[in-house]
């Protein structure tokens, strides 16, 4: 139980603050959520995807019950396991979740029980949201962008090690997320010296097969940093028909041929100038040849006369001067990024064991999908909107309890700012057919 307070403010010393209000909640919006994962039936997706081996022989929550708990939780902003404790007296979870939220040692105990196999069915999960949005609106052309980042740890974390990129100790997860819905189609927790690109390949082909399932044709381009730049990279993609498109890392190599296709432009110093060009190269390590565009610029101002950027692709029809712009689209995957690690807690390593922590994280992305699910069904005009908004807005929303002719209310203030657009959610969420 929360411990009472009352404080007299200074700037108005008639005014006091007590949190002894009662039946009150600060998350009665998260009805909206509650909602939405009943029409999309997420129970019967969840309990054909994750399979949990529970060996309790008194069992008070399913542990699935359990993972949607702290699904909700993370959208709700409470990455803690320890928020449990407060949250499970919080009069509209207990009614939205009907009784069944789980104090924090028994998240603690579900997080002990997860196995490696689980890993492998919630990555699965991550998909499944996906397929939400993907089966409703028959998407069928789909631009990857795979890239790795960092989760710090904190003390001695199982296969936590350093990172000299970032330089830290911590975790160096791999991702892939779809550029048009934001959605996260992959994730895959990794020990911090892990190199970005290693075994790249085998990562896609999981979303490779996913998207060969899909009931329309997939037409998939697929861009990644220089991390990603090897040739099992890029026959991944040919076996697939898939385009793609990466930075290459400058060499001498390289330079000594860009520097011969500009060496015959008239330059004068106090121009900026932008020349685009092909090269014939195939290093001995390449199966076969690809294209390699070269972007060549020179700063008016600055010294040195040329800086060469490179890229290897697989795509034939695109001009240069379009590939590039193309390319460096894939700088928005850093926003996703940080919206799932800021908004929904994926580089949280509260747990001491690595399986706990990819848990946690895959959980994190699954919260993720579900929020850019709900934003493209049911706010198409602002799918860019972040989580810390719509929690501001919708989710945390005061309300109050009743009890009424064995019904339960929950009645939201009369002066709620965004009470239109709720009400207009929800509506559409009950009106949502699948």
């Amino acid at each position: 139980m929360s411990t009472l307070h009352t404080v007299q403010l200074q700037c108005n010393t008639h005014v006091q603050i007590s949190n002894d209000g009662g039946d009150l909640s600060s998350d009665a919006g998260m009805a909206l959520m509650v909602e939405f994962l009943h029409k999309i039936k997420f129970d019967a997706l969840l309990r054909a995807t994750v399979h949990f081996n529970d060996t309790r022989t008194r069992i008070a929550h399913d542990y699935r019950d359990t993972l949607t708990q702290k699904l909700l939780m993370n959208i709700a902003g409470y990455f803690h396991n320890n928020a449990a404790n407060t949250l499970r007296s919080d009069p509209a979870f207990q009614i939205l979740m009907s009784d069944q939220f789980v104090s924090q040692p028994s998240l603690s105990r579900f997080f002990a029980n997860v196995s490696t196999e689980n890993l492998l069915q919630l990555r699965e999960l991550l998909w499944q949201i996906a397929c939400v949005y993907f089966n409703h609106c028959l998407q069928r052309q789909f631009i990857l962008d795979i890239d790795s980042t960092h989760s710090d740890t904190y003390g001695r974390q199982e296969d936590a090690t350093f990172n000299a990129h970032y330089m830290a100790y911590g975790y160096h997860p791999q991702v892939v997320f779809d550029h048009s819905t934001g959605l996260l189609l992959d994730a895959l927790l990794r020990p911090g010296n892990t190199y970005t690109g290693k075994d790249a390949d085998q990562f896609l082909e999981r979303t490779f097969n996913h998207l060969a399932q899909l009931r329309n044709h997939a037409e998939v381009i697929v861009r990644g940093d220089s991390g990603f730049a090897s040739p099992d990279f890029y026959a991944a993609c040919d076996e697939r028909r898939y385009g793609f498109i990466v930075r290459l890392k400058a060499n001498k190599k390289l330079g000594r041929l860009a520097d011969a296709k500009v060496n015959d432009i008239m330059l004068d110093t106090g121009d900026s100038v932008s020349v685009y060009h092909e090269l014939n190269y195939q290093p001995t390590t390449w199966k076969r040849a690809y294209r390699v565009i070269v972007r060549s610029e020179h700063v008016a101002g600055e010294l040195a006369f040329w800086n060469h950027t490179f890229i290897v692709t697989n795509l034939e029809a695109i001009e240069a001067e379009r590939l590039f712009p193309f390319y460096q689209a894939r700088g928005n995957v850093e926003n996703d990024i940080k919206e799932l690690k800021n908004g929904f807690g994926f580089d949280q390593t509260d747990s001491s064991k690595f399986v706990c922590n990819a848990a946690r994280a895959l959980i994190s992305g699954a919260a993720y999908n579900m929020i850019q699910v709900f934003k493209q069904l049911f706010v198409p005009e602002d799918t860019r909107m972040t989580i810390n908004g719509l929690r501001l807005a919708l989710f945390h929303t005061a309300g109050r309890i009743t009890r009424h002719a064995h019904k339960l209310i929950i009645h939201l203030s009369a002066q709620y700012v965004y009470a239109n657009w709720f009400w207009l959610l929800l509506t559409a969420i009950q009106a949502l057919e699948l």
